[in-house]
């Protein structure tokens, strides 16, 4: 029997060699093997048709257009952004009452000058609690650019008090 590549005139001994299970043809060597197979797939480049590459670069230039059209027709399609906070039921009295416990407190700070150290510290941790509240309810209520001033605003006071009860208190 001769081996199945057409440049090689030698023929097959005991051992043959072939490419994968279900292949029929047969070689003298693994060099024969793969010299052949590394130029089949120029045989195939060079038949390939021009009607195959017209249909690619078509196929291409159609999901070129599609793809953008789609993502177009998506955001034309969605609804309009909201606004930018949902405004909660209740929002404006909580608000006013909680300025209104922060305002309570701080005159009640202001009033204890002579007063017992314990009840400094006691007021002064009221007075804490009041604006984390405080700040917790501006947090959730208001919305843009006067939120995120307010919730400085407060972060600032919060951090002051703190340094003011670690001072006084411990």
């Amino acid at each position: 029997m001769k081996c199945s590549n057409p440049d090689c005139n030698r023929g097959i001994g005991l051992v043959a060699y072939q490419r994968g299970w279900f292949s029929k043809r047969r070689y003298c060597s693994q060099h024969c093997r793969d010299a052949f197979v590394a130029d089949a797939p120029n045989l195939q480049q060079k038949r390939k048709s021009p009607l195959l590459k017209r249909f690619v670069v078509a196929f291409v230039a159609f999901v070129g257009l599609l793809v953008p059209a789609t993502f177009t027709m998506a955001v034309l399609a969605a609804p309009p952004a909201g606004p930018e906070a949902p405004h909660l039921p209740g929002c404006d009295r909580n608000l006013t009452d909680a300025s209104a416990s922060v305002a309570a407190m701080q005159v009640r700070i202001k009033s204890l000058s002579g007063v017992d150290r314990s009840e400094i510290c006691t007021a002064t941790r009221l007075y804490f609690l009041e604006m984390v509240k405080a700040r917790a309810v501006t947090a959730l209520c208001k919305s843009g650019a006067e939120r995120e001033r307010d919730l400085g605003r407060f972060d600032a006071d919060v951090a002051h008090i703190n340094d003011a009860i670690a001072a006084l208190c411990l």
